[in-house]
């Protein structure tokens, strides 16, 4: 239990609509989305969330992140000794106990700067308050050059120094093409000190080569930030090559959990997800 950062304990979760009837009575349909989900997410490792559209993968990370509420069940985070309830935090609060999220869609701003939405990941809190502000009123340009120069050494380790991000960093980040604002989406997530981070299908709709790019940057976030990430993907090479657990949700439910290998070589996963497997796995295929 020392090692588990995120304790999801028989968290359920139901949506209702209403159903107008040809005689003018309006019932009620209810329908589960979540039952009774358990998990452990641990320290230091890569889990990914596996299962069919509708099977209640995004539901849960929204639980997760505040933006639903459970019907059932309790979720804590205890990132380094100290147990939080995520049921009684507000979600804007998420990012400054230590947890972070990048969408499948909307993971940047478009009309800020490719600077401004790095510095506005910042979670460090200047000028929250009377006294801080003016504290740090002399000390501002100072405080503003730290921080885009960290921006900057950020860009820097993830893609070189002659990187696109550098030079466009004064551009509006809708110029950038999809692929460089899912790596700006990304690359953003290391402004904050963040324990734990969600990636909602981190690879959706980026080719190849930004897929090898993406794995390397998670990579970077565990082994330099010693950040936990809890992904929902469909690549399964990207899963395969970068996971350490795996999860597979089918109906609201976690059938199967343990490492990639056991959970994508269960027959019952291979059955009703995968399909039939013709290959064997080896790290050529994993990067492809």
């Amino acid at each position: 239990m020392n090692n588990t950062i995120l304790h999801i304990n028989s968290v359920s979760k139901s949506f209702s609509h209403s159903i107008k009837k040809l005689n003018g009575d309006v019932s009620k349909e209810e329908y589960c989305v979540l039952d009774k989900i358990d998990l452990q997410v641990q320290k230091g490792k890569i889990t990914a969330i596996i299962g069919s559209n509708g099977a209640g993968k995004t539901t849960l990370f929204n639980i997760v992140s505040g933006l639903l509420n459970t019907d059932k069940g309790e979720l804590f985070y205890t990132p380094n000794g100290k147990k939080y309830n995520l049921r009684k935090i507000s979600p804007y609060k998420l990012a400054r106990i230590g947890i972070g999220r990048m969408f499948q869609d909307n993971h940047i701003f478009p009309k800020l700067t490719v600077m401004e939405n790095m510095l506005i990941a910042d979670t460090d809190p200047y000028g929250e308050n009377a006294f801080t502000s003016f504290f740090y009123h002399r000390k501002k340009r100072k405080i503003e050059k730290e921080r885009k120069l960290r921006a900057e050494q950020i860009f820097e380790m993830l893609f070189g120094k002659a990187n696109p991000f550098c030079e466009k960093q004064e551009d509006y980040a809708e110029t950038l093409s999809y692929g460089q604002q899912r790596l700006l989406g990304l690359a953003r997530l290391f402004m904050g000190n963040y324990k734990l981070v969600l990636l909602d299908e981190p690879t959706a709709g980026v080719n190849p080569v930004l897929v090898k790019k993406i794995a390397e940057i998670i990579r970077k976030m565990v082994d330099k930030r010693q950040m936990t990430i809890l992904l929902i993907e469909h690549n399964m090479p990207f899963v395969e090559s970068l996971a350490d657990l795996c999860v597979f949700i089918n109906t609201g439910k976690i059938e199967t959990a343990g490492s990639v290998v056991e959970v994508l070589d269960n027959p019952h996963v291979r059955e009703n997800y995968l399909g039939k497997r013709t290959t064997k796995r080896n790290s050529t295929d994993a990067q492809a």
